[in-house]
């Protein structure tokens, strides 16, 4: 936050002891679906949130037959935004609060090209055993993702609780490095990953649920969109295969979610156990993947054309200014583009 009273460390000062972290996501992992006779290739990064996997299902369905995409698995936005703006990718699937603060330092023209789900309902703040609400936090240190959708959730959910000034201590952490020290026990909480939480429930019994996104009223829950972005430059290079797949996950996919659930449950266990989470249920896997809210084509162009996730993504630059992750709001009428959802 914006005042004194919370103070911020990095991971190294936690994580010197010894914490394990994720290795499994250190680095970015690669693979391909179903080899088609494709006409272009695009390279993606995805971080493992189902609402992502929906593009890893069109892969795998065929659903997009002119383009063939290759994957990299990140572990959050900011490192795959670095990739994107390195050129080992055209175009990633991250949430809405990191290209606010990449667009805001004007390192490239971004462009958020589509929604992947609204996530809002899915994010919590998960405690060591003994902690039973927000207020227990008073001086602990929680572990975090700094400027990221895991920062905009627990900052929401503190003001909403009337604790915005309460003082605290925030490890910028990536979720896995957050979950490993959490369950070390070498910080208080964390905002954790929806696909592996359960993880932390198996090995800290006890664990606290101190808040949850789903148990807001649904008027006061923060918007947190997942977006499908690339920059303007590959944009306009690879216009017609980006709307392709664009097209594909909004028509097929969201298709598919909605007529055969069962399906693309078993689909995106499959999904998992191909990014290093092997041993996910498909009572583990449903209830994550449905928690999101869908567009189907109609829906995200009607979306776009009432402005939503500008008016989102307002309220989540304002937080950033406020809070002094942002100098100023960026240009979110360049940021987002209707460039591709216009030709669906």
């Amino acid at each position: 936050m914006s005042n004194s009273k919370v103070s911020y460390i990095s991971r190294r000062g936690v994580l010197k002891g010894g914490v394990a972290a994720g290795a499994a996501l250190a680095a970015p992992t690669f693979f391909v679906g179903k080899a088609h006779a494709a006409t272009e290739k695009l390279k993606i990064g995805i971080i493992p949130a189902y609402s992502f996997g929906i593009y890893w299902l069109i892969q795998d369905q065929g659903f997009a037959p002119g383009v063939e995409m290759e994957f990299s698995v990140f572990p959050s936005g900011p490192p795959a935004i670095e990739a994107m703006v390195g050129g080992s990718v055209d175009a990633i699937t991250v949430g809405s609060v990191p290209p606010l603060a990449a667009m805001a330092r004007k390192v490239a023209d971004f462009r958020e090209i589509s929604i992947c789900g609204d996530a809002s309902g899915l994010f919590t703040i998960v405690g060591q055993p003994g902690l039973e609400k927000l207020e227990d936090l008073e001086g602990k240190r929680i572990a975090v993702t700094s400027g990221s959708n895991f920062d905009f959730f627990l900052g929401v959910a503190l003001e909403q609780a009337g604790l915005s000034d309460m003082p605290h201590k925030r490890i910028n952490m990536e979720p896995i490095d957050a979950q490993a020290a959490l369950i070390a026990g070498a910080v208080d909480a964390t905002v954790p990953l929806a696909t592996s939480r359960q993880l932390i429930f198996d090995k800290l019994p006890g664990a606290s649920m101190l808040a949850e996104g789903a148990a807001m009223p649904i008027d006061a829950r923060p918007s947190i969109m997942d977006v499908f972005m690339t920059t303007q430059q590959t944009m306009d290079a690879k216009e017609e295969a980006m709307t392709e797949i664009v097209a594909a996950f909004h028509r097929d996919g969201v298709g598919m979610l909605r007529e055969d659930n069962d399906a693309v449950v078993q689909r995106m266990i499959a999904w998992q156990e191909s990014v290093g989470r092997a041993g996910v249920t498909a009572g583990e896997v449903a209830p994550l993947l449905n928690g999101y809210f869908y567009f189907d084509t109609d829906e995200i162009k009607d979306v776009y054309a009432r402005g939503v996730l500008n008016k989102a993504l307002q309220v989540q630059s304002e937080f950033l200014v406020a809070n002094d992750r942002i100098p100023a709001v960026p240009d979110l009428d360049a940021l987002v583009s209707d460039q591709i959802v216009s030709k669906l």
